[in-house]
C-alpha cells in the first residue's frame, strides 16, 4: 500500500516538475480553479446519476493513466470495464463533498483533494454508505480540456441495507433457466464449459471443465439443493485434482438476476467479502459479475450452446 502511495505522489512531482515552472499569478490560479471545479461538479453529477458514459469521458485515456481504488491499482481499460460492471448494477447515489481543496501545481496541472461521504443505491435494492471516503484527483489540461490522469479513492464501506428480495419468487422454478450446457470465454484461449441437468423435484447436478488451447486443465463437479428455511440454494463443488470442497449459498433477487456468496456467511450477506451475481440477458445470453468488498472486478458472458 505504502509502495502504491509514494508511486502516486512521485507520479505527481513529476508532471509538475516536467510542466511549464513559470509562476501562476493570484488571478491564474482563481481562475484555473473555477475551469477544474465545474468539472469536478461534473463528476460528481454523473456519479450521482450513475451515467458512467460522461463520466468516462472526463478521464484521459493514456498509458500513463494510474488510478487506485482502496489500494487497488487499475489502467485506464481496468477503470472502464470496472467502472461500467458497477454502474450497470446503480441507481443512483448520493454524494456530499464535506471539504475540498484545489492546489494549482502550474498553468496545467492541478490536485484536487476532498473528504466526502457517498450513499450507493443498487437496482437490487441493497445500499451501501461509504463515509469516510477520501478522493485524490490530479487535473491536466489536454487540448485546451481538463482531463483527469490520475486519482486514487478510499475509504470505508458499509452495508447499510440488505437486498430487497421478493417473496413471490419461485426460487426452484427460477433454477430450472440454468439446465443446458453453457461456454464461457474467460480470458486469451481459455474457455469454461458448464453443464446442468435437473435431479429430482428441484436438484441440479453440474459439471464444469476448463479448457487452455483446447485441452482441460481442470474438472469440476457440483450438486445443488433448495433449503425451504432459507429459501435459497445450497451448492457444494469438488474438484478432480484437489481434495477441497467450497459451499456456496446461491439464490434468485429478481425474474433475471441471482446472487452466490460462500456458504459461511448464509446468516449475514451482507458480509460476506466475495460475492457474484449473474444475469439473464436472455434465456440463452448470462453475464457474471464477481466483487470484491462490494466492487466488481472482472465481467464474463456465457452463452447457451444447448
Amino acid at each position: 500500500m505504502k509502495t502504491k502511495l509514494i508511486f502516486l505522489v512521485m507520479l505527481i512531482f513529476c508532471i509538475s516538475c516536467g510542466t511549464n515552472n513559470k509562476p501562476v499569478s493570484d488571478a491564474q490560479k482563481q481562475k484555473i480553479i473555477g475551469e477544474v471545479k465545474e468539472v469536478v461538479n461534473t463528476i460528481v453529477k454523473n456519479g450521482e446519476e450513475a451515467n458512467f458514459d460522461i463520466l468516462s469521458g472526463l478521464f484521459h485515456n493514456s498509458p500513463d493513466f494510474v488510478a487506485l481504488f482502496n489500494g487497488n491499482p487499475f489502467t485506464y481499460q481496468q477503470f472502464v470495464d470496472m467502472g461500467k460492471s458497477l454502474f450497470s448494477t446503480l441507481l443512483n447515489q448520493e454524494g456530499t463533498i464535506l471539504d475540498e481543496k484545489y492546489t494549482v501545481l502550474d498553468n496545467s496541472t492541478v490536485l484536487f483533494t476532498a473528504n466526502s461521504k457517498w450513499m450507493m443505491n443498487f437496482k437490487d435494492g441493497h445500499a451501501v454508505l461509504e463515509d469516510p471516503w477520501a478522493m485524490q484527483y490530479v487535473f491536466k489540461k489536454i487540448d485546451n480540456e481538463w482531463k483527469v490522469i490520475s486519482f486514487n479513492e478510499s475509504g470505508v464501506e458499509k452495508i447499510v441495507k440488505a437486498s430487497d428480495t421478493p417473496k413471490e419468487l419461485n426460487q426452484v422454478e427460477l433454477m430450472k433457466k440454468w439446465i443446458g450446457t453453457w461456454k464461457n470465454e474467460i480470458g486469451k484461449d481459455s474457455t469454461v464449459i458448464s453443464k446442468f441437468i435437473p435431479i429430482g423435484k428441484g436438484g441440479l447436478e453440474g459439471s464444469q471443465n476448463s479448457f487452455l488451447k483446447g485441452k482441460i486443465v481442470s474438472e469440476e463437479k457440483n450438486l445443488w439443493g433448495y433449503d425451504k428455511k432459507s429459501d435459497k440454494y445450497f451448492c457444494a463443488r469438488i474438484w478432480k485434482d484437489k481434495p477441497d470442497i467450497i459451499l456456496f449459498a446461491f439464490w434468485f433477487t429478481s425474474e433475471n438476476a441471482c446472487e452466490r456468496i460462500p456458504f459461511e456467511y448464509i446468516s449475514n450477506p451482507e458480509q460476506a467479502p466475495i460475492k457474484t451475481i449473474y444475469e439473464f440477458k436472455s434465456p440463452d445470453l448470462v453475464t457474471k459479475t464477481d466483487f470484491e468488498k462490494n466492487k466488481p472486478v472482472k465481467t464474463y458472458t456465457g452463452f447457451r450452446i444447448k
